[in-house]
């Protein structure tokens, strides 16, 4: 959770206390020296406000579960990051990433385990992608990968590199997994989010349904 609202609210509280101060200093003839003890009973108010908002904002972003970015913060960053691409020349390459066989995990191990089968997903795909790239829980065991500036090969090291620390969850857990893999590039496939989504969904269960 970031600090952006903390920051804020501190900072402006404490530009109106100096302001404040240095006017009584200076036509009140109020010492300087005293203690700013209502200053810092506000900049207390203050951080516990920013925090409240910093709260907020987190989780309108995030998936309770897994902790990854939601469907509603893709949605609202996405043109952005098109916008950006798109001054550069650049692609922009999506993955949607299906866990197979989750129902047979859920009646078999509990809600619980499967739950921690997405919790674990979630640090590894994190791990797994670059800085400047997305992971959002996409639904259920879906979960969507937004890598600016990559073409198809790009995504891919991305995906093997998943692949590969899947074997570790597996003697972790005990479960055995599985993931089935769409990928869709803009511009080269299309170039509307919602045709990407849906061209990367139709890849995956296309893999999917061969499995």
């Amino acid at each position: 959770m970031k600090y952006t609202g903390r920051i804020i609210c501190s900072m402006f509280i404490l530009a109106i206390f100096v302001i404040m101060r240095v006017f009584a200093y200076k036509y009140l003839n109020y010492p300087i020296t005293a203690p700013p003890v209502g200053g810092i009973i506000c900049l207390f108010i203050a951080w516990w406000l920013g925090k409240k908002y910093d709260r907020a904002k987190y989780c309108s972003e995030r998936d309770a579960l897994s902790g990854l970015y939601n469907r509603r913060f893709v949605d609202n960053v996405f043109p952005m990051l098109l916008a950006q691409v798109d001054r550069r020349q650049a692609k922009l390459s999506i993955a949607i990433l299906d866990c197979n066989n989750f129902k047979a995990i859920n009646d078999t191990f509990g809600h619980k385990k499967g739950d921690l089968v997405l919790q674990d997903f979630s640090v590894i795909l994190s791990n797994c992608i670059r800085k400047s790239d997305i992971v959002a829980r996409w639904g259920g065991d879906e979960f969507l990968i937004v890598a600016p500036y990559a073409d198809k090969k790009d995504i891919e090291i991305i995906i093997t590199r998943f692949n590969s620390q899947l074997h570790k969850l597996y003697e972790k857990l005990q479960v055995e997994l599985s993931i089935s893999v769409g990928i869709a590039v803009y511009p080269d496939d299309t170039r509307n989010f919602d045709d990407l989504v849906i061209f990367a969904d139709r890849a995956m269960y296309s893999l999917k349904n061969q499995s």
